[in-house]
């Protein structure tokens, strides 16, 4: 999958300067400089700008630019980095820029006594001679492999540099250039940008494999394992293959190498923006790049990556997605079953893969689905059930709306449904709960392939309301109906209760229980508990309790109806003819 998607990266990137930019303008373009003061010193050794730059996270944009130069500075940035800080010019890692055209070291080590004439000096030597770094006979290799293709060091530039840094780093003030903080500094010499590429490869092409230690020569090319996203660390005996002539997972060319570090170069730089869903079109040859919240708004066949940005950009979670569509195959109609007047604009239909991600990430999950995906359990920022019932769905979900895979999602959505509704009844949040009961009814008629699955609840509402002030003697015809007065009597319940701390989570028990003959004992407690409030004269009260003492027929508990009830408006409240009222 790694090999399919640098082909596309590789197919974009050669579109990009076939339009006349740079090799890299694909990654420079979306370039994010660390926090920072950046310096460019001129020929002349003046200082031609200082900019202190400062990436904006809320925003998402780079204050601190000077428009002339920052692209300059963007360039010099780029091709001026360390691979990593395990892999150094600086032997002791105060000194962090990979040739002598650049300088990089924290503003704090030029105080704290890090960087100091000795330093500078270690860092412009192992430059002055590479040679001598690379003692061991595979990195000597690799070293003489990418001399031989770029020109000889400009002695006296390097010099020069050296000269430069040494006679101004400790006296900036002089040049007007104040430092505070813990951020870089980084102080570029003005120089064409084909000597800093040179210089760059110098460096790079050295340091490009995990070790150089594995590297293997064939048909005059280089071969090694790649230093992006693998290791090879004893303490990781796993990542190599034992039953294997070589145990290395897989290796690749230093060129390859290259289009590989220069690709997640990119991703780092999408990551950093805050762009973290990367979609790649293979046949397009299309790489494009999303934030958490946003949705690729097309129909789309090919590969899938979620990154993370660490100390390098991370690869958590990788998918080929076959037939994704963005506008659903048919329209879901989010409908509000209950009486319940409502000022919301939900109940309504919706059209697209982010608007039914939308509604599950708030209504259901109180908006910790769409941002936690792939973010591993340990670091989970909610508990609780939400956060159970968020484990359990969320790769099902991920599939249906990503992927347009529909197995197992009916059932995965109805389970965390029903569970996430009894916990907003438990916490109190009734009118959170309707809202979930509704949408987990009109998911249920929507997997349902046009049969009408969900219960009218308002028709039985209707009738038992009717029922219950009918001077003639009633009854409860079916399951659904019982269940939901079950709900209606257990909410009056609670409802009269004198308790201080009157909480919704004594329903629970009944939500939980597994037999009508315990329900009704159940009842019959609430009932004995709270008897004393309901007035003699309760004509409602005392047809409801009836009708479901005397109803026989329930075969098992349905949890739908009997929550339905519960948080529908109670009918023993309701008035009669506008006057007549329960109890009175």
């Amino acid at each position: 999958m790694l090999k399919d998607c640098l082909e596309v990266f590789k197919r974009q990137t050669e579109r990009v300067k076939a339009k006349g930019k740079g090799e890299d303008a694909l990654i420079l373009d979306s370039y994010i400089p660390a926090d920072g003061c950046y310096v460019i010193v001129n020929p002349d050794g003046n200082v031609a700008c200082r900019m202190d730059l400062k990436f904006n996270k809320k925003t998402k944009q780079m204050e601190g630019i000077s428009e002339r130069y920052y692209e300059k500075v963007c360039f010099f940035d780029y091709h001026s980095r360390l691979v990593s800080m395990d892999k150094p010019i600086d032997p002791k890692k105060v000194i962090h820029s990979n040739s002598y055209l650049s300088f990089w070291v924290k503003q704090e080590n030029l105080s704290n006594g890090k960087l100091s004439q000795e330093a500078i000096d270690r860092y412009f030597d192992v430059l002055e001679s590479p040679e001598k770094k690379y003692s061991k006979s595979k990195d000597r290799q690799m070293y003489e492999y990418i001399s031989s293709q770029i020109d000889e060091i400009d002695q006296e530039k390097l010099k020069w540099c050296r000269n430069w840094i040494k006679g101004h780093i400790f006296k900036l003030e002089e040049l007007d250039i104040s430092l505070s903080g813990k951020n870089y500094l980084k102080i570029f010499f003005e120089e064409c940008e084909e000597r800093y590429i040179q210089e760059e490869q110098r460096y790079l092409i050295t340091k490009i494999f995990n070790k150089n230690d594995y590297n293997q020569e064939v048909d005059g090319k280089i071969w090694g394992l790649p230093n992006d996203n693998l290791g090879m660390n004893q303490k990781k005996p796993y990542m190599a293959h034992k039953t294997r002539k070589t145990e290395l997972p897989y290796m690749i060319t230093a060129e390859d190498a290259v289009l590989q570090k220069k690709f997640f170069d990119y991703l780092y730089n999408q990551a950093s923006a805050g762009k973290v869903n990367i979609y790649v079109d293979s046949e397009k040859g299309e790489i494009t790049a999303f934030s958490k919240d946003e949705k690729m708004q097309k129909d789309f066949s090919g590969y899938y990556l979620y990154i993370q940005k660490g100390k390098e950009v991370q690869i958590m979670h990788q998918d080929v997605i076959v037939d994704y569509r963005y506008h659903l195959r048919k329209r879901f109609y989010y409908i509000n079953v209950f009486d319940r007047e409502t000022e919301d604009e939900i109940y309504k239909d919706y059209g697209t893969v982010g608007q039914m991600e939308n509604l599950l990430n708030e209504v259901l999950f109180s908006k910790w689905l769409s941002t936690n995906y792939f973010t591993p359990v340990d670091e989970l920022q909610i508990s609780g059930e939400i956060a159970r019932n968020l484990i359990a769905s969320r790769d099902i979900i991920f599939a249906w709306l990503y992927k347009n895979e529909t197995q197992n999602i009916s059932g995965i959505l109805s389970k965390v449904s029903i569970n996430l509704i009894k916990d907003s009844i438990k916490n109190g949040y009734i009118s959170k709960a309707v809202k979930q009961f509704n949408l987990k009814c009109s998911l249920e008629e929507y997997f349902s392939r046009g049969a009408q699955m969900s219960t009218d609840y308002e028709t039985i509402r209707k009738e038992l309301r009717r029922k219950i002030q009918s001077k003639e003697s009633e009854m409860i015809i079916s399951d659904e109906e019982y269940f939901y007065a079950v709900g209606q009597l257990v909410n009056y319940f609670i409802s009269i209760s004198k308790a201080k701390d009157k909480k919704h989570s004594l329903a629970n028990p009944f939500f939980n229980i597994k037999n009508d003959a315990a329900l009704k004992d159940k009842l019959f407690q609430y009932f004995m508990k709270y008897n004393y409030q309901v007035n003699f004269s309760g004509i409602w009260f005392n047809n409801l309790y009836a009708m479901i003492c005397h109803y026989m027929k329930a075969s098992k508990i349905d949890q739908n109806s009997m929550i339905a009830g519960y948080i529908s408006n109670n009918i023993l409240y309701q008035k009669k003819d506008r006057e007549e009222q329960v109890n009175e």
